[in-house]
Formats: C-alpha cells, structure tokens, sequence
C-alpha cells in the first residue's frame, strides 16, 4: 500500500481494515467452531488466506493493482481469520490434556513470536531479491501447506459429530451467550481481555518516539529495544513451557500485571537507556506469562462442545489490540506520554483486583 500511495495513512487504513472483520465476527465464527470439525475449518481458512495471496501475486506481477484491490483484499483476510482464531484455540484445548495445556501454549506462543520476529526479515529479502508477487506466492505455498498438515492431525477429544442432529445455528449462537452470562468467571475475563488490550498497552505507539526524541538511540536503538522485549516474551514462552502454570492462575496475573504496569511507567520516565532495555525485558517476561495465563483460564471455562462459542470471546479482546495502538497514540497527543503510561497502568493491576473483589469465582480460578 506505501508503495502504491506513498501514504502512511493508507497503510494505517489498509491495516485498520483486516481488523474490523476481527472485532466483529468471532462470536459468530465460534457458533460455527462448534458445528464442525475444527482440522477441516482450520484447514479451509489456510486455503481461504492462499487464495488471498495468489490474487495479491497475480493483480502485483500483472502491475494491475489498485489501492481498492489492497482494501478489498485485507477485508477479506480479517474475514477468514475471524474464524481461524476461536477455532485454533480451541481446537488445541480438545487435543491438549489440562494438565499440560499451559504448556502447549506457551510453545504456541513462542512459535508465533519467533514468526512475528523473523518473517518480515525473511519476506523483506524475498520483496528486494525476487518481487513482491513471488513473496505473496511463497505465503500461499506456505498457507497450502499447513491445510496438508492439519488435516493429518487427530481430531480431538471433543470433535463435533458428523451426523444431521445439530441445534440451529442460531439457537447455537443463543446458547454460547447462555453459557458466558451463568459463567462466574467469563465476564470477568472477557473484561480484563478487552480492557487491557484496549488501555494497557500505550507503550507500543511511544516506543519510536522514545527511541528517537526522548532516549536519542536512533532507529538501531529502537530495534534493540523492540528486541528486548521480544527476548523477554521468548524466556517467558520458555519457562511456561518448561515448569507449566499452578493450578490457580489468577495470582500469575496480578504479578504479572503488576509487573507490566509498573515497568510502563518506568520506561516513562526512564532517560537511561541500559534501564529502559532492562525494564522492557521483564515486561516480556511479565506480558508472556499474562497472555498464558489469560488464555488459560478461558480455555479451561471452555468445556467440551462450547469451546468455539468461549473462545471466541477470547478472540474479540485479543482482536481490540490496534485500538490500543490508537487509544495511546491520541492520548499521548493530549496529556503527554509519562501521564498516558500511567493511565494506561490503571487500565491493568487495578482492574484484575476489582475482578477479584466483585467475582469469587475468580479468586479461586
């Protein structure tokens, strides 16, 4: 989209525009996670997102493509995704005994932060070395091939039966919303998921700012910083994958987000580079262990034949992290950024206690 606009604007919009789907559909995407089987779902989104990238190859070797071909096309992907996210997760859960599901978690996380680190590194060389049309026929090889290897996985414990007697769609979409309104925990949860994606993390749209205005590291110094808290998700992925999750997981989130919150502040207020590099590795560490424990906790309240329906409301809060991007970005613009990173605080430790406070269920989760 740069290359067609030379617009940073359009970038942020064709952006914006993969995550609307995402903020919208995954509560209906789960109704459909619990109808069918999840390999073939799973299998039909990485066919769905190759097609996507075969038509972004053609349209960009052919030097036919529009700025309206980029928007279309990323509606379309966050469309697909949508679904692939209720699906993955709990897809995982039915194949993942309890005892070792924190584990696989975090071995899923890390494979997803090693890919968010490298791929741009490996598509960057592909773009200058052949094109940016065989990079996006690459992805779709790619795509294919992990349809190939979910559908030899095994199925799962709790996959849906094949047979005609199903409820409704919607009478299924009825009874997810049921089944998170009698939950004494997954309101809260879905709560502190969208809160905190929301308001808790403005650091990430101050960072560049910092790096180059505030710290004076340059664009070098801003990638060793992005690295450090890159290495400190990749150590947290490993001790969890390692040493597992205690049963009651709700004091790794108060640590953890205490943790975050006040490493925010200090990396606000921090004008020494060697402790903003620190501070920003033990919020990794902290950040990783957070998101497992978060997600574990849903997909522990998702039992059985309501996994989809649960874990898409896991997907929405996950789904709102670009608003956080904007929500400290504008904010930022109007308080500045060390009162933006205290707010921002408030919208994590705070919250997880009045959670507590207000749902006995979740003292004891």
């Amino acid at each position: 989209m740069y290359a067609l606009t030379d617009s940073n604007l359009w970038v942020g919009v064709v952006s914006g525009m993969r995550s609307i789907p995402i903020l919208i559909l995954p509560i209906f995407a789960g109704a459909v996670v619990d109808r069918f089987d999840k390999r073939k779902l799973l299998a039909f989104v990485r066919v769905a997102l190759a097609i996507v990238s075969i038509i972004q190859a053609i349209l960009i070797a052919l030097d036919i493509i529009e700025p309206w071909h980029m928007l279309a096309l990323a509606l379309a992907a966050g469309t697909v995704v949508s679904f692939a996210m209720p699906a993955f997760w709990a897809y995982l859960a039915d194949l993942i005994p309890e005892r070792s599901l924190s584990r696989a978690t975090a071995l899923v996380m890390m494979g997803q932060n090693a890919g968010e680190m490298t791929g741009p590194v490996i598509v960057g060389w592909i773009i200058a070395s052949a094109g940016a049309d065989w990079a996006y026929a690459i992805i779709a090889a790619v795509y294919l091939l992990g349809a190939v290897f979910i559908l030899n996985a095994p199925k799962g414990r709790f996959a849906a039966p094949d047979s005609e007697d199903k409820p409704a769609y919607y009478e299924s979409l009825k009874q997810g919303i049921a089944y998170a309104r009698k939950s004494p925990v997954l309101p809260w949860l879905f709560i502190m998921n969208a809160s905190v994606n929301i308001t808790g993390v403005a650091i990430f749209p101050l960072m560049p700012e910092y790096a180059t205005k505030v710290l004076d590291v340059g664009p070098v110094g801003f990638g060793i910083m992005s690295a450090a808290l890159g290495i400190g998700l990749a150590i947290g992925s490993i001790i969890i994958a390692i040493f597992g999750l205690p049963r009651r997981v709700i004091w790794i989130i108060i640590v953890s987000s205490f943790i975050w919150d006040f490493g925010m502040i200090g990396f606000g207020f921090s004008r020494f580079y060697p402790l903003t590099l620190a501070l920003l590795f033990f919020m990794g560490i902290a950040g990783m262990f957070w998101v497992n424990a978060i997600t574990h906790l849903f997909q522990r309240e998702a039992k059985g034949p309501m996994r989809g329906r649960v874990m898409s409301l896991y997907a929405i809060g996950m789904g709102l992290f670009p608003l956080g991007w904007t929500f400290g970005g504008t904010l930022s613009a109007l308080i500045g950024n060390e009162m933006t990173l205290i707010v921002s605080a408030i919208g994590g430790t705070p919250l997880v206690l009045l959670a507590m406070l207000l749902a006995p269920g979740l003292r004891r989760s």
